[in-house]
């Protein structure tokens, strides 16, 4: 690949239309291709390289961010402002749709008047349409070009809607840095930090960059942190508006704009620029961000699922297990759960925990007048404490809130009604706003021979369609041998026929079921008929588990998962849950 030169001072763009201001020079051969860039009036005003990073805009996105991240990227005037993916919210295969939010995107850069370089992340490539797309709209889904004697790599990390990167942009960007190994610095873009994966493809560019001066910007994750790589510098950038709890720099959790500047001989400067400050480099570092995870996740406080031997009881006595993984202690106070209904003995919490420890905490929940109450009437009962530590000089101190979860036999005659007003694990949860948005209830009765399963399942937009992504109702089975099962069933009264029971590893069964759905007056009724032979154990008991998926846009390849009980090949499932008795 031989690209033509360019006049000192100016972009080289290869494989694409070149342009610098009044000294640009076309190349014949690439006339008509097109480059990912809103425009090219590039600001020269200086002898520097200095450039802004715009990071995630979108999963999550809080509106509003990235426009005021925008507007003052233009106001600091860099010559060119760099992207790491996520513009826009896609996971679609709808053109009107998919038309309409980079229509929407494009305008928020109206008020630049510096060069943009899209670079794509996976919400904006989730799938080989959206590839194409982009294709369509801006050209190449990975590119390079070269700005004073500096060359600047735009990774897809999402080849073809997929992670990675296939092989023939491997072999593009290794003969680009062949044809380019006299430029005095690299800088490499791309959203997902590919270097935290050896099966990304992108180990075999780190091997090309060897002996060379280079830098690295990712974003993905909503989460700052420096790390640093044989001598090297790689950066996983925070947000731009992406989803985030913001809980602040120190947590590497903030809106910002990164400042990079180049200088002859030197390495790069970088700082990140808060909408409303400065922030330098170091304040996440991979030493501390560890140091810092269990504040971050809560995961100093872990409440442990309590199985009551009854539905019926005047008190319960939970634990939660505190953990301390660092040197230094952990201090943790507040009040544990009180309502009208119940309160909590202690009331309250204030103990110190010493460098490595890890302790179970019992206290007890009573009803506040001392009278017996139904477990299932109880409300979520949550647990939320605050965790201070010293790291490293500073102080660090976060809030978490846990939710206790309560399990107890229940009847199998009784036909009792249980409600997923409140479940315990829920998937894509910004996806559903409660039980206006899907109502799910269920019973457990029998006959001679069955077990009766009857699901009452209310939506406000239920979506039948071919294909998986549809509503879905899922249920968790132990057979008589402990033998866990999945049985998915597609509740639309048409597709009943079409129901898979698999194994948690996915092993297909070739088992006939009775199961019938109806719908009437906006209301599902599922019926699931087991024979008892095959599911009751020889103590008269089952285990179920219930769950949901309820697709609420046809064209979306996301949607929210509801589980009345963890699902039991997640790391949250709890023994015994979900037992049901004679």
């Amino acid at each position: 690949m031989k690209v033509s030169s360019i006049l000192a001072g100016c972009f080289l763009l290869v494989g694409t239309n070149c342009f610098a201001q009044q000294e640009s020079i076309l190349s014949e051969k690439n006339k008509g291709n097109k480059l990912p860039v809103n425009h090219l009036r590039f600001n020269n005003d200086t002898n520097l390289v200095q450039f802004a990073i715009l990071s995630d805009r979108t999963g999550g996105m809080l509106p509003g961010i990235f426009e005021d991240a925008v507007k003052k990227a233009n106001q600091l005037q860099p010559q060119f402002v760099m992207s790491v993916g996520d513009l826009i919210n896609g996971y679609s295969t709808d053109s009107v749709l998919i038309d309409t939010q980079w229509k929407e995107f494009n305008q928020l850069l109206e008020p630049l008047t510096v060069p943009f370089f899209y670079v794509s992340g996976n919400h904006d490539i989730s799938n080989s349409w959206m590839q194409q797309e982009w294709i369509r709209r801006y050209g190449q889904s990975h590119y390079y070009f070269v700005y004073r004697n500096t060359l600047f790599l735009c990774l897809n990390s999402q080849d073809n809607g997929s992670y990675g990167m296939s092989e023939s942009q491997i072999t593009y960007f290794r003969t680009v840095l062949q044809e380019h190994q006299k430029v005095r610095w690299t800088f490499v873009f791309m959203h997902q930090p590919m270097w935290t994966s050896n099966k990304s493809g992108f180990e075999k560019i780190e091997q090309a960059l060897e002996r060379r001066n280079f830098t690295i910007f990712a974003g993905h994750t909503h989460n700052y942190l420096l790390s640093k790589r044989n001598n090297h510098k790689y950066y996983i950038l925070a947000t731009s508006g992406g989803g985030s709890e913001r809980r602040g720099e120190q947590f590497g959790e903030f809106d910002h704009i990164t400042w990079v500047t180049l200088q002859d001989n030197k390495e790069p400067i970088v700082a990140h620029i808060k909408l409303d400050g400065i922030i330098d480099e170091n304040i996440v570092t991979e030493a501390i961000a560890k140091k810092i995870r269990p504040l971050k996740s809560g995961s100093w406080m872990q409440p442990i699922a309590y199985r009551h031997s009854t539905g019926n009881s005047t008190e319960i006595t939970p634990t939660v297990q505190f953990n301390n993984p660092n040197q230094t202690p952990l201090s943790i106070s507040g009040r544990l759960p009180n309502s009208a209904h119940f309160k909590s003995i202690p009331e309250h919490i204030d103990t110190i925990l010493a460098p490595g420890a890890s302790i179970n905490y019992a206290f007890k929940i009573e009803h506040a007048t001392k009278r017996g109450f139904q477990l299932m009437d109880l409300p979520p009962i949550e647990i939320e404490l605050q965790a201070s530590q010293e790291l490293e000089g500073k102080t660090y101190s976060l809030p978490a809130k846990k939710r206790l979860l309560i399990d107890w036999p229940y009847s199998i005659g009784k036909n009792e009604m249980i409600r997923l007003d409140h479940p315990e694990q829920v998937f894509e949860d910004w996806d559903w706003s409660g039980t206006q948005d899907l109502d799910l209830r269920f019973t457990v009765g029998e006959d001679e021979n069955y077990l009766d399963l009857k699901y009452f399942i209310k939506d406000d937009n239920f979506i039948f369609q071919a294909g998986d992504y549809q509503d879905q109702l899922l249920v968790y089975l132990e057979d008589k041998n402990q033998e866990k099962l999945l049985l998915t069933i597609h509740p639309d009264p048409k597709q009943t026929n079409k129901y898979r029971l698999t194994t948690l590893d996915g092993r297909q069964l070739k088992k006939k079921l009775q199961i019938s759905s109806t719908l009437k007056e906006g209301e599902l009724t599922v019926t699931v008929r087991l024979p008892k032979k095959d599911f009751l154990k020889a103590d008269g008991s089952f285990r179920l588990n219930v769950g949901y998926m309820d697709q609420d846009d046809p064209t979306s390849t996301e949607a929210a998962t509801l589980f009345w009980k963890p699902k039991w090949d997640s790391k949250e499932n709890y023994p015994g849950s979900g037992t049901w008795v004679k």
